[in-house]
């Protein structure tokens, strides 16, 4: 089953990063699926047209997002009826949505969204529940096309295969998961059952991605002698992924196949694992900070307050998180948080040394059990060579317990900052664990 995946967007070949292969991937693994090949393309119709129908020869679902807005540059509808040699007809229902989709936010819908009810004829619509774009899920039979390849070097003729899925979806990923969540998995679970699947995703910190594959490779060779066992391991700044994917027939086989292997991972990482599936770092820490009914305050400089955002992202956390302040200045670090103007001076504003007084200074403002601090060099400037760019402290107060950890991270502004607060978070859950 070759599954290819197409994203349109020339914001996706510069600014952005394209988050809707990984959320794909993910949800198309549930069901025993995999992307066999994904092409990013912008918003030029004959690019559009030729990754299309060189896409169509080659794979028996074709999923593509973007292009599906009401704008000048929105191309994917026209251009993919062209190829499929199909009308595009006009839907009354989708209309109306999108009309009551403006009503419903007082809003007078612009002229330029009529183009959005144009559907490709006998297409199936996925109502779109959140934006004004629908999806379109169509069945094509064997077609001849041609297109020009520079890698063929020549007007080659293509034939799709019989009984292509082509899916049409949103660019905007909360758009795009809602409707594969509620419609595009079921209908392909339905078309393509594969069997039985199981999978678990197991959350790593502390390691970078080569010494897990190195440490778990006795492991990963077992996908050469276990039918249906696939490995895949996925990076993230601060964070690895590890997922385990079983395919099979027997139920209760599967289940003992993927409980033996989890726990072989398991006894190789131990603490390193933090987390499953759906878990995130700052959801386990609430959970114990409230078992353990502690309190928690935060100091961040280089992070400029995204700690504080992963931390209330989750509901709940008012029982336990307190308080948090931004000290980006060294006059805000001696004037909020009471750090000795004499430490700057002599160990500067990054080091462990003015961390640690970051944190006490934190305990004595908020009254908590725990603190948690953090100072950087975040880059890409400001870095010397006794402190280079990526250089970050870390203090955690639990108690009378006094922690500082020093960290060395590579990558841009945003990474390091990214990975200071997962590594952090880390640093804070193993210590909680004592």
């Amino acid at each position: 089953m070759k599954i290819e995946l197409i994203s349109i967007g020339s914001e996706l070949l510069a600014e952005k990063v394209n988050t809707n292969i990984n959320l794909l991937a993910e949800k198309l693994a549930t069901i025993g699926l995999a992307i066999s090949r994904q092409i990013t393309v912008g918003d030029n119709p004959e690019e559009i047209r030729q990754v299309f129908t060189e896409s169509l020869a080659r794979a028996e679902i074709v999923i593509s997002t973007g292009g599906l807005g009401p704008t000048f540059d929105d191309y994917t509808r026209g251009t993919v009826a062209k190829v499929l040699k199909k009308k595009l007809v006009f839907s009354r229902e989708v209309l109306g949505a999108i009309v009551r989709h403006f009503a419903e936010r007082n809003i007078e819908m612009p002229k330029e969204n009529e183009k959005q009810a144009y559907i490709l004829d006998g297409a199936e619509v996925i109502p779109n529940k959140i934006g004004t774009a629908p999806g379109q899920i169509i069945t094509v039979k064997r077609v001849k096309c041609k297109v020009k390849s520079e890698k063929l070097r020549e007007s080659s003729t293509f034939h799709i295969p019989p009984s292509t899925v082509v899916i049409l979806l949103p660019g905007p990923p909360r758009e795009m998961l809602l409707m594969l969540e509620e419609k595009v998995i079921p209908y392909l679970k339905e078309k393509y059952e594969t069997g039985l699947t199981r999978s678990v995703t197991l959350h790593i910190c502390g390691l970078p991605e080569s010494e897990i594959d190195e440490k778990i490779h006795p492991v990963l060779e077992q996908e050469k002698k276990t039918e249906g066992l696939k490995f895949a391991l996925i990076a993230h700044p601060g964070t690895v992924d590890l997922r385990i994917t079983l395919s099979g027939g027997d139920q209760m086989l599967l289940e003992q196949i993927l409980k033996k292997t989890k726990n072989e991972i398991y006894e190789i990482l131990g603490e390193n694992i933090y987390g499953e599936d759906g878990q995130t770092l700052e959801k386990i820490i609430a959970e114990l900070m409230l078992k353990k009914r502690k309190t928690l305050a935060i100091a961040e400089s280089c992070t400029g307050g995204l700690l504080g955002h992963r931390i209330t992202n989750i509901s709940g956390s008012s029982l336990y998180f307190k308080q948090g302040v931004v000290v980006y200045s060294n006059e805000s670090k001696i004037q909020v948080l009471g750090v000795k103007s004499e430490t700057i001076e002599k160990y500067g504003a990054v080091s462990q040394e003015t961390v640690l007084e970051m944190a006490r200074g934190m305990k004595n403002l908020a009254r908590t059990n725990c603190v948690l601090a953090i100072s950087g060099i975040a880059g890409p400037t400001g870095g010397t060579e006794e402190k280079p760019v990526g250089l970050v402290y870390v203090a955690v107060i639990i108690d009378e317990k006094e922690i500082v950890q020093e960290y060395h991270f590579l990558g841009s502004r945003l990474e390091i900052k990214e990975k200071s607060i997962t590594t952090a978070l880390d640093f804070f859950h193993r210590e909680l664990l004592k």
